[in-house]
């Protein structure tokens, strides 16, 4: 089976450090993330069927950028749009 990836990744961290390529690497920090919140639920829900079940991959990233801002995780400002 081969990796889902989103067009862009997500970098999170003052810097970057952290890099989220896809549905798969989300669900990876999500399950690092304190538990909880809508965002963080919806970008679970998100990101489990986009490798389930093939939907939009854009969807899930949407969803994981939601769950991070919602956790006060820093982001890289030019990963949060789009």
């Amino acid at each position: 089976m081969q990796a889902l990836i989103w067009d862009r990744p997500v970098r999170l961290g003052a810097t970057g450090e952290r890099r989220i390529d896809g549905p798969q690497d989300a669900l990876q920090y999500l399950s690092e993330m304190p538990q909880g919140g809508w965002y963080y639920e919806r970008a679970r829900n998100r990101c489990r069927a986009a490798l389930e079940r093939g939907d939009e991959l854009g969807l899930s990233r949407k969803a994981f950028v939601g769950a991070a801002l919602e956790a006060s995780f820093p982001i890289l400002e030019e990963d949060i749009s789009s």
